[in-house]
Parts: C-alpha cells; structure tokens; sequence
C-alpha cells in the first residue's frame, strides 16, 4: 500500500493541474485529500504511530478545509509537528541515535518551511498552506519509511520506553552517538 491515495493514472499521488493550482480558493470547489495513513506508514511502534496517524490526519483536513479553516488548521498542524519532531529528537538523544544526523535536520528545515508557510498564510495565501500540505504529505511518507523507520528499529532494539525516557536494554545502546543518517555507513 502506498500512503498517498492513488489517483486514475497510477501515479502514487493526485497530480495537479497548472489550473488547479491557480484556483481561485474562495470558489466552492470540491476538495479531497491526497494523503491518507495505510499500512506501509506503519512502523510497529504505537508511540511513533499515533503520533504519525495524527499528522497524517491534520494534513488531510488543511487539504480539504473551507477557506475560513485553512489558516487555523495549518497552524495545528505546526503546533503539532513542533512536538512530534520534538519528541523524535529527544528519543535520537535518549538513544545515542545523535540528535545531530540529518534525520533532525529535516525536522529543523521542515519546521522552518512551516513557520514560514503559517506566517505567509496568515497574509491571506492560503494556496501555498494547501499546497505545502500536499507536499508535506509525499515528503512525509518517504521521510517515515526511511529515516522514521531506522529509527523506529534502533528504538525497538534498545528497548526504548517513550513514556519514561527509558532504555530497557543499556547493552544494545551504541558506544558512540549515531552520526550521519543513522543507515549503514553512519558512525
């Protein structure tokens, strides 16, 4: 399954029109979202996976809002991912998964991106929060299955405890912090 509903032509993911996106968004166009949770999201880590099923959630109603939700919605969503990414972050640390890899520093591009999108929204584009929801979506589902995933596995293999900050298995932690993107060629 993939995480972005598929659309007629196979493509993974609705695509746009060059028309579609010069809409005018005050017109009572029917609205769907792009972005659903499914199984390939799934990391088999509850604590992860409820906080991903909310995001993927908070994106899905930006993209389906009326004009008069959008802003409100869209800065839900940053309050929101403010603390998945947070929690993410404090987890890699918990873990000797280093805070300072690249999977962090997505979050703190990511973040940038939003803050941005939100004050840009709160100017009255909100064609740029839709479309950064829609994109946000196909970031985040690549995002979950890659970085999200190593790290879900470093977590499960440590036995990580999201609730206490605790590492049921000390031994499996790594001697040094994880660098890099935390894959295979990583320190």
């Amino acid at each position: 399954m993939t995480c972005i509903k598929p659309d007629s032509q196979g493509l993974g993911y609705h695509d746009r029109t060059q028309g579609e996106h010069q809409m005018n968004e005050t017109a009572q166009a029917e609205r769907s979202a792009t972005v659903a949770w499914s199984d390939a999201l799934c990391l088999d880590l509850d604590f992860m996976d409820d906080t991903h099923r909310e995001f993927i959630d908070l994106l899905a109603a930006i993209e389906v809002a009326d004009d008069d939700q959008v802003v409100a919605r869209f800065a839900a969503m940053v309050v929101h991912t403010e603390g998945h990414f947070g929690a993410e972050d404090q987890w890699m640390k918990d873990t000797h998964f280093s805070s300072s890899n690249c999977h962090a520093v997505q979050h703190d591009v990511v973040l940038q991106v939003l803050r941005e999108g939100l004050r840009r929204g709160e100017g009255g584009d909100l064609t740029l929060l839709r479309d950064l929801a829609r994109e946000l979506g196909v970031w985040f589902c690549q995002h979950a299955q890659s970085m999200d995933a190593a790290l879900a596995l470093h977590l499960r293999g440590v036995g990580y405890d999201a609730t206490t900050g605790q590492v049921l298995r000390p031994e499996a932690l790594p001697t040094d912090a994880i660098s890099g993107c935390g894959g295979s060629c990583s320190s």
